[in-house]
């Protein structure tokens, strides 16, 4: 299993990417902070849910439930998330350590103009100094800033269609995956992975073994 590294899943929405950021998640096994602007993660036993990021802030400042947090491995969601927020949220989860941090639709948070200045920048550069794994959803490559996509360990694709999303396969393990991408089934993944290598793996089954 990789430690401490940044995933990136991209896809077009209904193709599994939120069932695939559950199975990672689990399979890091650590206590993970969940930021889901468009409340796509359902209530389950071992997560909480909090309606802003002030009431989250409140929660994960109390000693007791910090405690609780890493003992029992919770999953922490924040919802109603803009920009502003998800900054907070960001400097916030900068100062924790050994956890994971999961964003669905990073595009919202980091787009191309994202600046040094972001506490989000300051994770993609730094957080892995701290043991966090940092794992991102988006629809398209195109809208992700530079800065994450450079420090991109894990890169998993569900079905393509973007032309920039085909080129980016194509530069870095050959046109004949692009193929491969552009037919893939419903929880059905092309993932290549730190040292440049692809693997076709569908959610369901061993995952476990590939990422």
């Amino acid at each position: 299993m990789i430690q401490n590294k940044i995933y990136s899943i991209i896809g077009h929405k209904g193709y599994g990417k939120t069932k695939l950021t559950e199975v990672i998640i689990t399979l890091n096994n650590k206590p993970t902070i969940i930021a889901d602007p468009r409340y796509q993660y359902e209530q389950k036993e071992y997560r909480r849910f909090f309606k802003s990021v002030g009431h989250f802030r409140k929660y994960i400042l109390n000693s007791n439930n910090r405690r609780e947090f890493y003992r029992c491995k919770l999953e922490l969601v924040v919802n109603g998330l803009d920009e502003e927020s998800f900054e907070e949220l960001a400097a916030l989860v900068y100062k924790m350590r050994n956890i994971s941090f999961l964003v669905d639709e990073i595009d919202m948070f980091a787009p191309p103009s994202m600046t040094r200045k972001a506490s989000f920048y300051k994770l993609i550069h730094y957080g892995r100094h701290n043991q966090i794994d940092i794992i991102t959803t988006s629809r398209r490559s195109a809208n992700i800033s530079r800065n994450l996509t450079s420090q991109t360990d894990v890169v998993i694709y569900s079905r393509v269609r973007e032309p920039n999303d085909k080129k980016y396969i194509k530069d870095y393990i050959g046109k004949e995956y692009v193929e491969v991408a552009e037919i893939l089934k419903k929880f059905h993944f092309l993932m290549i992975d730190e040292n440049y290598k692809a693997h076709i793996f569908e959610v369901t089954k061993k995952v476990a073994d590939l990422v």
